[in-house]
């Protein structure tokens, strides 16, 4: 059974047909931050971990006692299963493209055209036909086919993972993203980069155009099997982009998001990528973790307002020792003629300091445990 995905790009809008013929709708750009925020080598060890307890467990089986090489080979098909559910459960959410590479790219992996019956009752179980936990034999050399071919999947997956963000990190920029910027960095890119050539190159040859109307996010099917479409419903035509390679869409994507200007942004305090709300929005919506109910957007202007207290509290203890400083200084002149030097010395070595807490390299607590001294201590006399 082949695999494939269908995606059209209009109007700064992003449309995916799913496996239930319902199409989903997104903004522009919605799949490059999710593809990105997959951790793909989280991935590739589960399946390494999975691959490798098969072959761990056999080890210690003696072949001769075949009733518990059995039960073995049915607990291994149902970790396996449950491993599938907890993928497709994960992934699932994020996006509809995602959800696609689960049921059908990975799901199909194990389909072969001489399936026995219990390959075929195993798929019922993972689509979910047949009760969870049945008790299924399954060939575990299989499962470990299986499994070999969707860690190449998700291998290949992290690699062109690396290159995109590497890409998009050239073309988006640090600034705000005014208009005509990112057309110029991405020529820019196009122009130097043979990898990004070769990354267009090779992908856009698995994409093919195909038409299709919908009627209220459902496809509709024109052929006059389905009936004509009720009186008063609005249709929708759009070309969509139909693929078996998922970075193939990856790629188109990144084009068409370049070319109409769709500005992305790194988030400030987690440093991953997010479609801004406007052109000063420097913090996403993802939830932290480790701090319940908290979002990026809500530490990132905690961590801000806090920054600006230590400003300011710093700079009043910068005046504070200052002053006491320079009095203890003009109280001391005839004994020490060079003190007034020694005070200006001071005062700079303060300035560098707050210099560092405006900058965000030192706390507050870091420039007063250097700075908030006695005066004879600072201008180094008794």
């Amino acid at each position: 059974m082949p695999s494939y995905y269908e995606m059209s790009l209009e109007s700064k809008r992003e449309y995916v047909c799913q496996n239930n013929f319902s199409v989903a709708e997104t903004p522009l750009g919605s799949w490059l931050v999710i593809f990105l925020d997959v951790d793909w080598g989280a991935q590739i060890e589960k399946t390494e971990h999975l691959r490798e307890e098969r072959i761990c467990a056999l080890s210690k089986i003696s072949w001769k006692r075949e009733k518990q090489e059995k039960q073995w080979k049915v607990e291994y098909g149902q970790r396996v299963a449950s491993w599938y559910y907890g993928l497709k459960a994960e992934l699932s959410e994020k996006h509809p493209l995602l959800k696609i590479l689960v049921e059908q790219q990975i799901r199909n992996q194990l389909i072969n055209v001489n399936m026995t019956d219990e390959e075929l009752q195993y798929m019922g179980v993972l689509d979910g036909t047949r009760e969870y936990g049945t008790e299924i034999l399954i060939s575990h050399m299989r499962l470990q086919k299986w499994l070999g071919c969707v860690e190449e999947i998700f291998v290949q997956l992290q690699k062109y993972q690396k290159d995109l963000a590497c890409f998009l990190d050239q073309v988006m920029g640090d600034d705000a993203g005014k208009r005509g910027d990112i057309l110029h960095r991405y020529a820019e890119l196009h122009y130097k980069d043979w990898k990004y050539r070769g990354w267009v190159e090779n992908n856009y040859q698995a994409l093919s155009p195909r038409f299709h109307l919908s009627c209220n996010y459902k496809l509709y099917d024109y052929t006059g099997i389905a009936g004509p479409v009720p009186a008063g419903q609005n249709l929708e035509g759009h070309v969509y982009m139909v693929t078996n390679s998922l970075v193939a869409l990856t790629v188109w994507e990144f084009d068409m998001v370049c070319s109409q200007e769709v500005f992305l942004r790194r988030c400030t305090y987690c440093n991953r990528y997010f479609q801004p709300y406007s052109v000063i929005s420097c913090y996403c919506d993802r939830p932290v973790e480790g701090k319940e109910g908290k979002t990026c957007k809500d530490i990132g202007a905690m961590s801000k307002h806090q920054q600006k207290v230590s400003q300011d509290e710093a700079k009043k203890l910068y005046r504070r020792v200052c002053n006491r400083t320079q009095m203890a200084a003009h109280r001391r002149k005839e004994q020490h003629p060079d003190i007034l030097r020694r005070y200006n010395q001071v005062q700079l070595y303060g300035k560098e300091l707050l210099e560092q807490v405006e900058e965000g390299t030192i706390t507050f607590e870091e420039f007063q445990e250097k700075f908030d001294k006695k005066p004879g201590e600072l201008l180094g006399v008794k």
